[in-house]
């Protein structure tokens, strides 16, 4: 069984237009590399809403059978109180996203995600959790509050009360969201304060990797998603295959899963491509490395379906 532990669907009216132009100040850096001379940045990043759009999932089901992917967990992005609310509520969009198992049923794992400084953020979870069938939660520190804040706590705790994970965003991210935020440092305190609660550090920290792997040593209900590593893969393929194998070395394989952050980075790097990454490791960069078949695995599906009580 293949995994994408980490999977946002969206649609026109979902996310700001703030983020994109951020992300297209991001790729016309990149283009000035090579030319010095930097493209306007807002076009570049409206170019990307279209990859955001697949309100009913089609197009990830699509991509997700191409692939091989048999399930995928979902969620949608909370950052209205950085970027200006979008227009549709975080409230709608985590319904549509509740309903995806309906369409495709045992396609899709639903996770709610809340901005926890949301009036009745705490009451819309739990609601989400009895009413719509939600599998856990994802918060995005991100858009201006530390994971360790006590606002977040009485969602860890009914994390803790329907036995659920919650992912945490960890890593550099464009503007304007805050980087200073999502330190995989920041996470420690909630790990020593909730130890029976499963942390997932989402995208293992990017270049952070050492740092939060450091914390997860020491705090056993911390697990990775190494989603969103794409484009550090396609470029410095060597730094990405050094990344898995020391995390896998230091935590073992039932803690790190496999992910996409998809449709966005399944846009830049084909997820067919992705999982082939894992299952068939071209490692001609790095000859001193390699994986077992256990291990594939083990991160490509076994460890997040563990995790989830998913086939048990």
């Amino acid at each position: 069984m293949i995994i994408d532990a980490h999977l946002h669907l969206s649609n026109k009216g979902w996310i700001h237009d703030s983020f994109f132009i951020g992300a297209g100040r991001i790729f016309s850096a990149m283009i000035a590399k090579e030319t010095g001379e930097r493209p306007d940045p807002i076009p570049l990043g409206r170019s990307l809403i279209p990859q955001h759009s697949d309100l009913r999932g089609e197009g990830a089901i699509k991509t997700m059978d191409a692939a091989g992917v048999d399930k995928s967990c979902v969620f949608a992005l909370d950052w209205g109180l950085i970027t200006g609310e979008p227009d549709v509520s975080i409230e709608e969009q985590n319904r549509v996203i509740a309903d995806l198992p309906k369409h495709f049923p045992g396609r899709f794992i639903p996770f709610f995600a809340i901005d926890p400084r949301r009036p009745q953020a705490v009451e819309m979870f739990s609601r989400a959790v009895e009413d719509w069938g939600m599998k856990g939660l994802k918060i995005h520190p991100a858009t201006g509050f530390y994971p360790y804040d006590e606002i977040c706590y009485p969602l860890y705790e009914k994390c803790l009360e329907y036995r659920m994970p919650v992912i945490i965003h960890t890593g550099a991210i464009n503007a304007p969201l805050k980087s200073r935020f999502t330190r995989p440092m920041n996470v420690d305190d909630m790990a020593a304060d909730f130890p029976d609660l499963p942390i997932i550090m989402a995208h293992t920290g990017f270049t952070m990797w050492r740092e939060a792997l450091d914390i997860a040593g020491m705090k056993p209900n911390i697990y990775f998603d190494f989603s969103a590593w794409q484009l550090t893969f396609t470029q410095f393929p060597q730094e990405f295959y050094i990344m898995l194998r020391r995390v896998i070395d230091e935590v073992g394989p039932w803690r790190v899963f496999f992910g996409s952050d998809g449709a966005l980075h399944s846009a830049i790097y084909p997820l067919k491509s992705w999982v082939q990454a894992i299952r068939a490791p071209d490692l001609t960069s790095c000859p001193e490395i390699s994986f077992t078949e256990a291990e594939k695995e083990i991160v490509l599906g076994k460890a997040f379906a563990r995790l989830l009580n998913i086939g048990r």
